[in-house]
């Protein structure tokens, strides 16, 4: 990935020079020291500890690499549904292990490797940044030198034990030549698939099928213990309303911590980037100079910036670059651009990124914000604090007024009268592994409910609308299900299962004839469906308008054009198929390209044997979560992978 972003140094904005740093740490974030205080773990693996900051820096590491593939569409609910939280998790946890396991094989980085590999990191067209830009580019990201270098050791370390496990790997000759016959083999087919859907009517189930299936797979359907409970929630969002923060707060606030105001000296500007990889510097300073005269002449800046900028970034929104410090832009731009007037036009301008015109549109001297300009700003930390704590303390007084009479639902409802932002709800049986109705996965919420006694309410728990306080309505023990627990799911079952062999049965006979006769069409006619084409596609891919079916990818590939294979099942239904065309290895091909087939697949068998090294060390190795991050992934520690 380090080596991609280098590669791809010129084509980003080069006003982001200083964020291509960050996503330099983030690559490998977490894989070092980070300063924090103590008892700030995420986990602990082997006794060592990841930090509550590492994994922050791992979360948003992953969040960079989500945004920049999936753009506006990344949100907070697309976060939680790729499981970014867990995966950095993960993503840590492994690297501990590694570092453990390099460790123990007595591996080490020389300082010279480290050095070589540092200055690679911040080299723009093959020169060292240099050291004041090294440094600023890790100041912003909140490293110093010595701490961005020992996580990058780490990170060599895990690349030498990488490396250490590709060498001891042994491919024979037939496993080179089945990988490149999977690469480069294809099949075109001729299907037909038959919807299971289509026999719906045909699969509906009695309730003595249901019964009987229930009494036949009685584990499938086994209740783990359960609670049911009621719970008095202190809704954050209702309580919004009446948090107030008085105008001598903010403005206190404004004075007490009058250095988070502080900004330096900053300008506006726009500007046309013309890089210098296709072209010479003295060919893209004659081009600019042509553009000044242009915008000299009346032409409009942003105009001529859309038309021919080549810094994306900002080309699109007429080269505006916004308001920025000086530090925050290379030397070679930030001097002239600070010593020019507003509206005065400035360049042509050489930096590591090409040759550029600017055009300074304001100017913010060095001092405190005014006040007018952060008050909203202010007023929103501080009501995001006051309101925690409102919630905090309203949550304590209930749990006060209700114990002190008999705990019951209907003490719960009327205390929850005298307030709009309290309400009373009432849960279906859960398990502790289980998501709660109305809240989803709170593992703090359900490690209290199967932790409180019998008419007693708990002590305030988090939940993702405000505080919660549970009375236990019933405790139920591990237990085989009756048909009225599960019917839902014995009733999906057994009807999915009728339709597959009512389909498969169907398919079944229609292939026999098919493969004797050798007539797909006359097939589809007897079924009432289409003749479909796919392909062509490999032994690893997907087929096109089926998705990945490893049977009939298998089969496909050992045929010959014209005969039929299948049926096979599928999501959808059964699938007959007949081959139309073949793409076959080419002995000498392989020849040629023995040591790059080699080399990959080396490297997928390496990353297998990585796999399964790390589930063994992660089996001997004790790793145990902090309370924070069991209730974020939604699992009791021993739930978790």
């Amino acid at each position: 990935m380090l080596k991609t972003m280098r590669d791809n140094l010129k084509s980003l904005s080069w006003v982001l020079w200083l964020v291509i740093a960050a996503f330099i740490l983030l690559a490998f974030v977490g894989l070092g020291p980070m300063s924090g205080p103590s008892g700030t773990y995420a986990a602990t693996v082997g006794g060592e500890e990841i930090t509550q900051n590492e994994l922050q820096r791992a979360y948003r590491g992953l969040e960079q690499q989500y945004r920049s593939m999936f753009g506006e569409q990344y949100s907070a609910e697309m976060a939680e549904q790729l499981g970014v939280y867990n995966q950095a998790m993960e993503r840590l946890i492994n690297n501990k292990v590694m570092l453990i396991e390099a460790r123990r094989l007595g591996l080490r980085v020389s300082d010279e490797e480290l050095r070589e590999v540092v200055r690679e990191d911040f080299s723009v067209d093959g020169r060292f940044v240099g050291q004041e830009q090294y440094r600023m580019a890790l100041r912003n990201q909140g490293f110093t030198p010595a701490s961005y270098e020992e996580a990058r050791r780490e990170d060599l370390l895990m690349s030498k034990m990488y490396q250490i496990l590709l060498q001891n790997l042994y491919l024979s000759e037939a496993d080179v030549e089945q990988a490149y016959r999977e690469q480069v083999e294809r099949a075109t087919i001729d299907y037909l698939l038959l919807p299971q859907s289509r026999f719906g009517e045909q699969a509906r189930a009695s309730e003595q099928e249901l019964e009987r299936y229930l009494a036949e797979h009685p584990d499938e359907f086994r209740l783990p213990a359960q609670r049911r409970v009621a719970y008095l929630l202190v809704d954050r969002a209702r309580m919004a309303d009446e948090v107030e923060v008085p105008e001598e707060r903010l403005r206190a606030y404004y004075e007490e911590n009058s250095a988070e105001f502080e900004q330096p000296e900053q300008v506006e500007a726009r500007h046309i980037l013309l890089r210098t990889g296709d072209r010479s510097v003295e060919e893209a300073r004659g081009e600019i100079e042509r553009l000044r005269q242009r915008i000299a002449g009346g032409a409009d800046f942003a105009t001529v910036a859309r038309e021919v900028s080549e810094d994306p970034g900002s080309a699109v929104r007429g080269g505006d670059l916004g308001f920025f410090s000086r530090e925050q832009m290379v030397p070679e731009f930030a001097e002239p651009v600070f010593a020019a007037e507003e509206g005065e036009l400035v360049g042509p301008v050489e930096s590591p990124f090409g040759v550029h015109l600017v055009e300074v549109t304001g100017r913010r001297p060095a001092g405190r914000q005014p006040f007018e300009e952060v008050r909203d700003s202010i007023r929103a930390t501080l009501a995001a604090d006051e309101l925690e704590e409102a919630v905090r303390r309203r949550a304590a007084e209930v749990v006060a007024e209700l114990r002190e009479g008999e705990p019951t639902v209907e003490a719960m409802r009327r205390v929850a009268e005298a307030s709009p932002a309290l309400e009373v709800q009432e849960t279906r049986p859960f398990g502790l592994q289980e998501p709660v109705v109305g809240l989803g996965r709170v593992a703090a919420f359900n490690q209290a409910a199967f932790g409180l006694e019998p008419g007693r309410v708990s002590e305030p728990v988090e939940v993702p609308r405000g505080q919660a306080i549970l009375l236990v309505q019933e405790s139920l023990p591990e237990r085989d299900a009756t048909l009225a627990d599960v019917e839902p799911q014995v009733r999906r079952q057994v009807e999915l299962e009728k339709r597959q062999r009512l389909a498969r049965e169907a398919m079944q006979a229609a292939a026999a004839e098919a493969k004797q006769s050798g007539d797909l069409a006359a097939a589809a006619a007897e079924l009432g469906v289409e003749v479909q084409q796919a392909g062509p596609f490999a032994a690893s891919g997907a087929v096109p308008g089926l998705g990945v079916v490893p049977d009939l990818t298998r089969q496909a590939l050992s045929l010959d054009e014209g005969q039929i294979g299948g049926p096979v099942d599928t999501p959808q239904g059964p699938v007959l198929f007949q081959v139309t065309a073949r793409q076959r290895m080419d002995p000498a091909q392989l020849a040629t390209q023995r040591d790059q087939v080699r080399e990959q697949l080396a490297s997928q068998r390496g990353s297998q044997v990585l796999g399964a090294l790390l589930q063994q060390r992660r089996e001997e190795l004790e790793v145990s979560y902090s309370p924070q991050v069991v209730d974020r992934l939604g699992a009791t520690p021993t739930a978790v992978p």
